[in-house]
């Protein structure tokens, strides 16, 4: 059994040597079954001390999953324990994607994917890439759960959306190559998600199992080729989401082995037919996090937790509780619903991981600190990060040729921007566009909800939302109530009483909710280079060389000429 599947394993995405393989297979033939299982889970660990970190390390996990928000000092030491505390070295997972919220807070502030999209260079993307293996790798891990190749079709997606590279297939494409080879250049091992495709959906797998409501022929012209591109291209890992694909078990027809409200983590004919025998997928598959109401309200967690490792995933990622969850895969070996022989696969695939990526020979301690000003941070990343920034800035449209602004007509900016911002996991910072303008020497007045506006004490008006596409926040939307204050004051709008820009530097399908609004930008991000390029590209100092990679009227063009958009345009 462990023969035939160390030769697959021997071969793409993995290339290993002889040296490896042999690696692979002693290191397997040590492990007791309670070892194996281990290698199979993979704890998120929130609290990063020596006394909490130990007690994966004693059940012998396969690998760990940090915040790469956290502190250098904390992930750098945190990560230089774990690993030299194991005897198999672990997989240090996260999420770079470069969000507000799941950003490397010691690194470069950058861009999130749409952005780079909207840069329409895929050199951006491979950058990318670059940046979260190298400022990643310092500080201990070695594989991202990024890049998202979801496809943004739906507006009112929120967990898609700007995390996402777009809405068109070829575009998603080109960056999701780009950003794995620069990751890999990098040290990173290769990963994709959410297989089989989320942004149909308009709801969350967070909050519940969701749809890809695609038929077979849309799918296989869309997903599938992305899916396909991406494993000829020599991807290593592919996230499995709780996303279900109904249109599959309905060609499957009797020979379906799931139903069709499964998803594809609990989904064998997805995770295993589909991805493995049709599109040819060697690598290895990983569950998204199995604490989403996605995943739970499938069935008893009981029955869920082994029915993941059946269906054809080779990673069970958050356990709820480590040991009930190992307590559930003995059950399933011991009642049927797992065999010893899927088991074995799994954990030979996490293994061959680890050899592709040399582990067995470098421990995955983290670089020497004499490197880090070439890995984190710097002159090169920052400069990377602001061109991105430059490029993606879009100019939806301006029919008062209100841009560029200048000190002459619009030295006095009516600035409306939330009080306070908040991802789902805390507060963010508060932006500092209106910083900027001043610095140019623009007075500007923020506006606050229920205030009289004077026009004669402004020369234009501005509306300033930043709310990026992530996963967990329910609202996207304009927030007018919180803005101008409660019906009937959320009705009011600043371009009744002033020449007036709205910029979102974040979701780019607020115009939606406005197209009677006259000018209107997108930013897609809200760092502080996308802040900076901003002013530049309202001052004219810049162009806005941006070009939107989603349909930012949301299919209602016609909609938006009837009310008086006549020079619309998607760039």
């Amino acid at each position: 059994m462990t023969g035939h599947i160390l030769k697959k394993l021997a071969g793409h995405p993995f290339h290993l040597d002889d040296e490896a393989l042999a690696w692979v297979q002693s290191t397997f033939d040590k492990l007791s079954l309670d070892e194996k299982l281990g290698q199979i889970v993979l704890p998120l660990c929130r609290d990063l001390s020596t006394e909490s970190l130990s007690v994966p390390l004693s059940r012998r996990v396969g690998g760990v999953h940090r915040m790469p928000s956290r502190s250098e000092q904390e992930l750098r030491a945190s990560a230089d324990f774990l690993q030299s505390r194991t005897a198999i070295p672990l997989l240090m997972t996260c999420d770079i994607e470069f969000s507000e919220k799941s950003s490397v807070a010691a690194g470069t502030p950058y861009p999130n994917q749409m952005t780079i999209a909207a840069t329409g260079d895929p050199e951006q993307a491979r950058r990318m890439g670059v940046v979260a293996g190298s400022e990643g790798g310092y500080l201990g891990f070695n594989i991202s759960w990024t890049p998202v190749a979801d496809l943004a079709v739906n507006f009112r997606s929120n967990v898609v959306n700007t995390r996402s590279f777009g809405s068109d297939v070829a575009t998603v494409m080109a960056m999701t190559t780009a950003y794995q080879e620069g990751a890999r250049s990098a040290g990173f091992a290769s990963s994709i998600k959410h297989w089989p495709g989320d942004g149909l959906d308009d709801r969350d797998q967070h909050f519940a199992t969701t749809h890809n409501t695609m038929s077979m022929e849309e799918w296989r012209d869309s997903f599938g080729k992305i899916y396909a591109d991406a494993i000829a291209k020599g991807v290593q890992v592919v996230m499995s989401g709780h996303i279900t694909l109904p249109a599959y078990t309905a060609e499957l027809g009797s020979s379906a082995r799931s139903p069709a409200h499964m998803p594809a983590t609990l989904n064998f004919d997805l995770s295993t037919t589909l991805l493995r025998h049709e599109l040819g997928f060697n690598g290895l598959v990983v569950s998204d996090a199995t604490g989403m109401v996605g995943f739970n309200a499938r069935g008893d967690r009981r029955d869920l937790v082994p029915l993941c490792i059946a269906a054809g995933c080779d990673i069970l990622l958050f356990p709820d509780d480590l040991d009930e969850d190992l307590d559930y895969l003995k059950e399933g070996l011991e009642n049927g619903a797992l065999t010893q022989e899927r088991v074995d696969e799994a954990v030979l695939r996490v293994l061959a991981l680890k050899a592709s990526m040399k582990l067995h020979q470098t421990g995955g301690h983290p670089p020497a600190e004499a490197v880090r000003s070439r890995l984190l941070g710097g002159a090169k990343r920052a400069a990377w990060s602001s061109a991105a920034a430059e490029a993606g800035i879009t100019l939806v449209k301006d029919t008062q040729a209100l841009l560029p602004l200048d000190l002459d007509r619009h030295k006095r900016i009516l600035l409306a921007q939330l009080d306070s911002r908040m991802s789902p996991s805390g507060p963010l910072p508060q932006l500092q566009v209106a910083d900027h303008l001043r610095d140019r020497g623009f007075e500007v007045t923020l506006y606050r909800k229920g205030d009289a506006i004077d026009p004669t004490a402004h020369d234009i008006g501005m509306y300033l939302m930043a709310e990026e596409g992530v996963s967990a926040k329910e609202n996207l939307g304009p927030r007018w109530e919180e803005l101008h204050g409660l019906f009937p004051h959320s009705m009011e709008r600043l371009w009744a009483y002033l020449p007036t820009v709205y910029v979102s530097l974040g979701t780019p399908f607020l115009l939606y909710h406005m197209p009677e609004c006259r000018t209107f930008v997108n930013g897609y991000a809200a760092v502080q280079p996308v802040q900076q390029a901003l002013v530049k590209a309202l001052l004219g100092e810049i162009p806005f060389a941006g070009t939107s990679p989603v349909d930012v009227t949301c299919g209602l063009a016609e909609v938006f000429f009837q009310r008086g958009c006549h020079d619309y345009s998607g760039g």
